[in-house]
């Protein structure tokens, strides 16, 4: 079967919430989504044609958008109701296209009380010619559609006084009674809307199994109704039971056999021949079993069963029982692994609570949900779960109740958290190198509420932590939890691993592992022998969870990454190796940090240098002292020996001629005497009244940038066309304005900015000598001698991004309103 294979599941009927009525509406966009999600499987619910009695039972009850159970089925034909074969096949067609199976339900237990084989074949069903209790009666509607016999329900069932085990068939043409048993599962009370099939006959049992090779013919992935009810122990418990035993249904001690007698009737189990016999004649078929009642092993070693269902994963995570189902897990690993991968986990399912009922919507929720789509098996979503609908679905209803929209911010967790997860079920979904660990906390006790493993596969490694519990915990994982192991010659041993040993990795001193942290995204590093030695120290706090994949190991020939687990000391970063290039060039970035020093900066940019009548140039000796260090300290870290012309007295007067352009605009455009003009200064000047100590930090940022240029940029280095990525220039400068209240969005915008100023330098200088606005008026009107120069400035993406262009039906424009220019 398919590694990967997901089950998604909902209703498509007329309750789906995009209000689809027939299969072939359901839009492209929802098999994109899935198919982009991780989903490879659409579970279909309420298929079937439905049995009228059933229908007619809850519209007489009172209810007006009561349908028949999906459950209570007519016959095997896609339903009318939602577009019969010509929708299916239309579906069908667009969901193979995406790589999506659709996956049906098969109900081997029952039918409608009004179904085909009601008509053709009523000795198919349980049935007596008598009612099993002399108070029975029947007096109510006749609930068939086929004027050649009745069905009635017993009276006490429209009283509401009571729940018959049988309802009656009468023959209008023969005038025969029966009495046919409603399906019963013996935990509750009938389900009164069907009829309980006898497979103690061999007729029956090839009867449904040819139905179920007739499903299998139009969905590759069944799901069996109820499976757990036609084992040998069990149909026996209900249907025939043992001499004395007196049987979970009333009435049916009549009918008690022997176990000699049942076997002689019933031979084989029923599920061991259908899952032979579609591993022969259909082998592509995935089928999947709802059972309970502990028989999960028993479906999957004994009967063979691909997949079934793990009630146990629901109940246990949401109660909180960790210690529970830790031992359920390593039980398993220890007795046969095997299973583990067989089994479906789920949240919630059709006859539970919706999961954000019983998990909630916020850490638990996702943390329950991380381990449905790491372990091994398959996971099961429920309708509505990802959208974090609140109303309870049933296959009985036409229509919701609650008027719900998809929670778009729970959409986009499972976007960002879980779906790139279900991408690596082929990492998660094997128990070949699946190892459960004992998390020991600071007191050397296991916590049970942690839940941590390892998974292996093509070379790709994870570790997986969940705390399924409200408190704080610190601990490591070592040693692994027993688990039986089968060696290539057949034979078997209960064996434990360290960590070390179920990741394969090297412990020697000079191998290290880098590897990344799913929800944060930051990358870790340690040293082989670390692991080797220690295992995983992680501390979690309450329902926190974490995966750590994309383990790739590195040699350090150098002791550049002994160096780097040091400096990092366990901290995560974005990026491993951009932090490597950082701790490098760490003198460098120190020596441009010094430039900007605060005390240096302040005495520069004193309050008296801005007085309107007079301006004093700064002391620019510190400064330059600074820039000089920074150039040496630069042209060692990349061995650039030859001088260029790049010196710390031409920096120096670059940063006094600020103050020459400060001094200029003050002559040219005093307020009072230019009042059409005057504005221009306050674009330009540096004053007291706006934040001149950051523009002036700014600026010396991009000069000493503009500087570093020239140095990489000299004869000697002509082909270093990426210096500022070579420097990292961006974490010093980030570091600088976070200084002044910079933001995300304004970082970038600074940045943007530098980038443009380098690449475009020379070019704005000719603008401005050029356009002489200032001293000469009639060149304003003169033609624009450097058009082809500003269509290049505005074509640059840096430019785009920086002045806000957007396009608009193939047109560019600024501010929403100035088209620049089209295509």
């Amino acid at each position: 079967m398919a590694k990967n294979s997901y089950v998604w599941l909902d209703q498509l009927s007329k309750k789906y919430h995009r209000h689809i009525k027939t299969l072939d509406q359901v839009p492209d966009e929802e098999l994109d989504q899935l198919s982009r999600w991780g989903f490879n499987g659409l579970w279909l619910i309420g298929i079937w044609e439905r049995s009228s009695a059933s229908k007619k039972i809850k519209h007489i009850m009172g209810n007006i958008d009561a349908v028949a159970s999906a459950y209570s089925l007519y016959d095997y034909q896609i339903a009318n109701d939602l577009g019969g074969e010509y929708a299916y096949n239309n579906l069908n067609e667009r969901a193979r296209a995406r790589g999506i199976r659709l996956a049906s339900d098969m109900v081997p237990n029952h039918t409608g009380i009004f179904s085909k084989w009601i008509t053709e074949n009523p000795n198919y069903f349980i049935q007596s010619a008598f009612p099993p209790f002399p108070n029975y009666t029947f007096h109510g509607p006749d609930l068939s559609d086929d004027s050649s016999f009745q069905i009635r329900i017993e009276d006490g069932y429209w009283r509401k006084s009571d729940a018959a085990v049988v309802f009656q068939r009468i023959d209008n043409r023969t005038g025969e009674v029966k009495y046919l048993y409603h399906g019963n599962d013996g935990t509750n009370m009938p389900w009164n809307d069907t009829a309980q099939l006898d497979m103690l006959q061999k007729d029956v049992r090839e009867g449904v199994i040819q139905k179920i090779f007739d499903v299998a013919r139009k969905f590759s992935i069944i799901r069996f109704d109820a499976a757990m009810t036609l084992t040998k122990r069990h149909f026996s418990r209900l249907w025939y039971p043992e001499p004395g035993r007196g049987g979970d249904i009333p009435s049916r001690a009549d009918y008690a056999l022997t176990k000699a007698e049942f076997d002689q009737q019933f031979p084989e189990e029923f599920w061991r021949e259908v899952v032979d016999r579609i591993n022969a004649d259909m082998p592509e078929t995935l089928l999947l079993a709802e059972a309970f009642w502990l028989l999960e092993g028993y479906f999957v070693r004994s009967l063979g069963m691909h997949r079934v269902y793990n009630s146990a994963f629901m109940h246990m995570m949401m109660k909180e029982e960790n210690e529970k189902y830790r031992d359920a897990i390593s039980n398993t690993l220890e007795f046969e692994p095997e299973i583990l991968k067989r089994y479906v986990n789920f949240m919630s399912n059709p006859d539970e609570e919706t999961a954000i009922k019983q998990f909630g919507s916020d850490d638990k929720y996702f943390g329950v949900c991380t381990i449905l789509v790491t372990l091994p098996g398959l996971p099961m979503f429920g309708h509505g779960q990802i959208e974090g609908f609140t109303e309870k679905y049933g296959m009985e209803y036409q229509r919701a109740y609650y008027h719900e929209t998809p929670h778009q911010w729970m959409i986009e967790r499972h976007e960002r958290e879980i779906f790139p997860l279900m991408k690596k079920r082929y990492l998660f979904s094997q128990v070949s190198n699946f190892w459960l660990f004992d998390y020991i906390n600071n007191y050397g006790v296991v916590d049970e509420n942690v839940f941590a493993y390892t998974n292996m596969e093509y070379g790709e490694r994870a570790i997986v932590f969940y705390n399924n519990k409200f408190q704080d915990t610190n601990g490591t994982v070592f040693h692994s939890s027993p688990k039986l192991v089968t060696y290539s010659n057949g034979s078997k041993r209960t064996i434990t691993k360290t960590l070390a040993e179920a990741l394969n990795l090297n412990g020697a001193e000079k191998y290290f592992y880098v590897f990344r942290e799913h929800v944060s995204g930051l990358e870790y590093i340690k040293n082989g022998s670390e692991f080797f030695n220690n295992g995983f120290q992680i501390e979690l706090g309450g329902f926190e969870y974490k995966v750590f994949f994309n383990f790739f190991e590195v040699f350090d020939e150098t002791g550049d990454y002994t160096n780097l687990e040091k400096y990092l000391n366990g901290r995560g970063v974005k990026e491993i190796n951009k932090t490597l290039k950082e701790m490098k060039l760490e003198p460098v970035h120190n020596s441009f940090n010094e430039i900007f020093n605060t005390g240096v900066i302040e005495k520069i940019i004193d309050e008296k240098v801005f007085e309107e009548d007079e301006i004093e140039y700064p002391d620019t000796k510190p400064i330059k002292q600074n820039f000089e260090v920074l150039l040496k300290t630069v042209k060692e870290h990349f061995k650039i020996e030859v001088e260029d012309e790049n010196t710390p007295d031409d920096f120096a007067k670059k940063i006094t001629k600020v103050f020459e352009i400060n001094e200029f605009l003050l002559k040219e455009f005093p307020s009072l005497k230019n009042i059409k003009n005057g504005h221009l200064k306050s674009h330009f000047l540096l004053n007291a009244d706006i934040n001149y100590k950051e523009n002036f930090t700014f600026f010396l940022i991009y000069k000493t940038i503009a500087n570093l240029n020239k140095t990489f940029y000299s004869p000697v280095n002509l082909n270093e066309h990426n210096f500022l990525e070579k420097l990292l220039i961006d974490k010093p400068v980030t570091k600088i304005l976070q200084r002044h209240g910079k933001g995300e969005e304004s970082l970038f915008a600074k940045l943007t900015l530098v980038n443009i100023l380098l690449k475009y330098e020379n070019l704005l200088n000719e603008l401005i000598e050029s356009a002489k606005f200032i001293k000469d008026k009639k060149q304003k009107e003169e033609p624009l001698k450097n058009r082809k120069k500003i269509t290049e400035l505005l074509e640059n993406n840096f430019v785009q991004a920086y002045i806000g262009v957007n396009l608009y039906e193939n047109i560019l424009y600024f501010s929403k309103s100035y088209r620049l220019f089209s295509f």
